[in-house]
């Protein structure tokens, strides 16, 4: 503040002379437009949006500033809007040119925290639930999202580019002063963002239509300023009333016929068609004074963040090739230093003391619930890169639509404000699953599934969730998660179930089949646990279940008929794995102890002790995840309901899923992974060719665990990280001519 006191003091008077002179010469008949106080030439640069295609604007920004070329304002829009706001804040090409390297834009153009920092109980929801991608339901609809993603992570980033400018609300008092174009999508028409918070400007100008989300601003709904001025000369000109523009149009161009064979590419085309209009308008405005700058970008599209440094340099080559006609712009080196000395001052990147927080909740949730996963405290110097984790943290926890924070000054205090909007779509989602399988002989198994969460019940966060497959496997369960405090660290989980499926006991030889049965099973217990910050839990559980055992075929046993379980468990588990079903770091660990009792009303006492864990290892492409599963019944006979199953893709490919059965399992195998696109491009679904190697086998007597009796197999696979979530193509072979194909959306086991 004081800062702009002194300079509000010294240009005092050269500002009163300057204004006169300026009324002088708007009556003049020499003079169009005032110059600069220096007498140079008044300069606005105006930078387009085209996407990846944008960061070409950086190398146009390292030649300006070699030939020592001022800018007076500078407007942009989409891609454009962000390297203007930035250089507008003070960050330098060179420092544009690093930072943009460095940004890991697969998971800046994602939603959410990696999968490592999600709560545990959303890592475990992925294994259960379907798919990764739902629909809401708002008021009894079905509500689907507005866009493919949020761009909550694009804003977080956005905040901590933009921090030296966190605290100015009118873009005049910029460095340079600055104006972000975005398109009003009730209207279609042009809205011209001046002040405000500066990443919220830069990410409205940029939301890309059907890929991030509008953003609501002054109660309009913003998209992508290409659409309605994508190169915004005219922006420019009512900003400062420049005497020459300099205007980048790094847009797409239109794409032959031969390249429109696709819903997506003719969409895609109409789009263009838009913006080359506008563009067009724009560029008719020009005067002969002016410079038009279109970078030969070639083949480097509008996703293609992994040629950034190949867009920088074809940026520098085009503002090269005009040189000649930049260079009558350049100032001499003292006015180009009294030009840098008279723009305002603003901080250094800093981390200011926090004086005070203030939470502004849009949801059904606690204020406290969020502060605590903030964990900043008045006092705390902030620290922007642990803020943005933790505020992905909170959106990770599923439940709303964006969570951004602002600084604010208030009597002499800086303050940290946090807020949280709830999702469009409804705090209650759907989710969908396929699962189909069939091996050589002709048998199949089929099953689709549905889950539906209600999330928010309570303030303190509690969920519903309700599950149906049907098919070959029947399978239904409702289970109501309440965290018992704030800090969301204790849970209660009750739950209800009821499941049907086919059952095989095999015969010694663990390959042919004795007798099959169809289990049916109501089921009800609870669960209390301990949430291990977000890679792990302890809990401890009560179950309750009964039901029958139905002979399809073979011999009878003493299997057959009514069954009563019930005991309770003890569960550790570790998930630190960056992706679920295509992992390439982090590890996974499920430990389990099980007690039947009859005293709780257990036909007879057992107790059993299972661990399934595994690792990736990854390397360039590559990616080798051993695993192993390991169970055994301690003490006394389970039935049939509680034996260990082993069967279906990646868990001994082959057979189909829980097709052999024991008191006993051992499995290992090798999956091997590589990655067919481009790791470090953005909006890409990743594509995976792969293959294992396993080995296993399921006993009922110890005397029958033998190396011999192991069974090999195999599989070989295509895979897809879709936006619904993963999707396989497979192929499994086993010993003793097993044989299965495979298609999967959804989960895996």
């Amino acid at each position: 503040m004081l800062h702009r006191l002194r300079h509000r003091r010294l240009a005092y008077w050269p500002g009163v002379l300057l204004l006169a002179l300026l009324i002088l010469m708007a009556f003049s008949p020499t003079s169009e437009v005032a110059k600069a106080s220096s007498g140079r030439p008044r300069i606005g640069l105006v930078l387009g949006g085209g996407g990846a295609r944008g960061i070409a604007h950086i190398g146009i920004l390292k030649m300006l500033e070699e030939l020592r070329i001022p800018v007076d304002c500078v407007a942009g829009t989409s891609m454009g809007s962000i390297i203007a706001g930035l250089y507008a804040s003070g960050m330098t090409p060179e420092k544009m040119s690093e930072t943009v390297q460095k940004i890991d834009w697969p998971q800046a153009f994602t939603d959410g925290p990696p999968r490592a920092d999600l709560p545990f109980r959303t890592k475990q929801e992925q294994r259960v639930l379907l798919t990764d991608a739902g629909v809401g339901v708002k008021n009894g609809r079905v509500q689907l999202p507005r866009s493919l993603l949020q761009g909550q992570n694009l804003l977080l980033l956005l905040e901590t580019l933009a921090l030296p400018a966190a605290e100015v609300r009118n873009f005049d008092q910029l460095r340079i002063p600055y104006r972000a174009v975005a398109t009003d999508l009730a209207t279609g028409k042009p809205v011209v963002l001046s002040s405000g918070n500066l990443a919220t400007a830069m990410r409205a100008s940029m939301s890309i239509p059907s890929a991030l989300a509008p953003v609501e601003l002054d109660g309009k709904l913003l998209v992508d300023g290409g659409v309605s001025d994508n190169v915004p000369v005219d922006v420019a000109r009512n900003l400062c009333k420049p005497d020459v523009i300099i205007a980048v149009d790094v847009g797409a161009p239109l794409a032959p016929t031969s390249e429109l064979t696709s819903v997506l590419s003719i969409t895609e085309q109409l789009t263009t068609i838009l913006t080359v209009r506008n563009v067009e308008q724009q560029k008719k405005t020009l005067g002969p004074k002016d410079i038009w700058i279109t970078p030969d970008l070639k083949d480097i599209s509008s996703i293609d963040f992994d040629r950034s440094a190949e867009a920088e340099k074809v940026g520098y080559a085009a503002a090269q090739a005009q040189r000649s006609a930049l260079s009558r712009l350049s100032a001499t080196p003292d006015d180009y230093r009294a030009y840098l000395a008279a723009r305002p001052d603003l901080p250094e990147p800093h981390r200011p003391i926090i004086d005070f927080i203030r939470i502004k909740n849009g949801t059904r949730l606690a204020d406290a619930v969020i502060e605590k996963q903030v964990h900043v405290q008045p006092g705390d110097r902030l620290d922007p890169e642990q803020l943005n984790r933790n505020l992905n943290v909170i959106y990770g926890m599923g439940d709303f639509q964006q969570v951004d924070y602002s600084l604010v000054e208030e009597d002499g205090k800086t303050g940290l404000i946090v807020e949280a909007t709830p999702r469009d779509i409804g705090a209650n989602t759907l989710n969908f699953g396929l699962f189909l399988g069939a091996n050589l002989k002709g048998d199949s198994l089929f099953n689709i599934s549905t889950a539906y969460t209600m999330t928010q019940i309570n303030q303190l966060g509690g969920e519903w969730r309700s599950f149906v497959q049907i098919g070959g496997n029947i399978d239904l369960e409702t289970d109501f998660y309440q965290p018992l405090s704030a800090a969301q660290d204790y849970y209660l989980d009750p739950y209800l179930s009821y499941q049907q499926y086919n059952l095989d006991l095999q015969n010694e030889d663990s390959i042919s089949t004795s007798a099959s049965f169809r289990v049916r099973e109501v089921g009800a217990g609870i669960e209390l646990g301990r949430n291990l910050a977000h890679w792990g839990r302890l809990s401890v559980g009560l179950h309750y279940s009964a039901g029958n055992n139905d002979l399809r075929f073979g011999r009878s046993s003493i299997y057959e008929g009514a069954f009563n379980d019930s005991g309770y468990s003890l569960r550790w588990a570790a998930d630190t794995l960056d992706s679920l079903n295509f992992p390439t770091s982090g590890y996974f660990a499920n430990l389990r102890y099980y007690s039947a009792l009859t005293g709780l009303g257990a036909d007879q006492n057992f107790q059993t002790l299972s661990l399934d864990a595994s690792k990736p290892y990854h390397w360039d492409k590559s990616t080798l995840i051993p695993r192993f599963r390991l169970a055994g019944t301690l003490d006394g006979d389970p039935g049939p309901e509680n034996l260990f199953l082993l069967g279906g893709f990646l868990n001994l490919s082959g057979y189909q899923i829980g097709q052999l059965s024991g008191q006993y399992l051992a499995f290992g195998e090798l999956i091997y992974m590589y990655r067919l696109d481009s790791s470090s491009a953005a909006f890409t679904i990743p594509l995976y060719a792969g293959g294992s190697l396993e080995v296993g086998g399921a006993w009922n007597d110890t005397d029958d665990i033998r190396f011999d009796t192991l069974i090999p197999a195999g599989s070989l696979f295509l895979g897809a990280d879709t936006p619904l979530g993963p999707f396989y193509l497979g192929a499994g072979l086993a010993d003793g001519s097993k044989a299965s194909l495979y298609m999967l959306l959804g989960k895996l086991f």
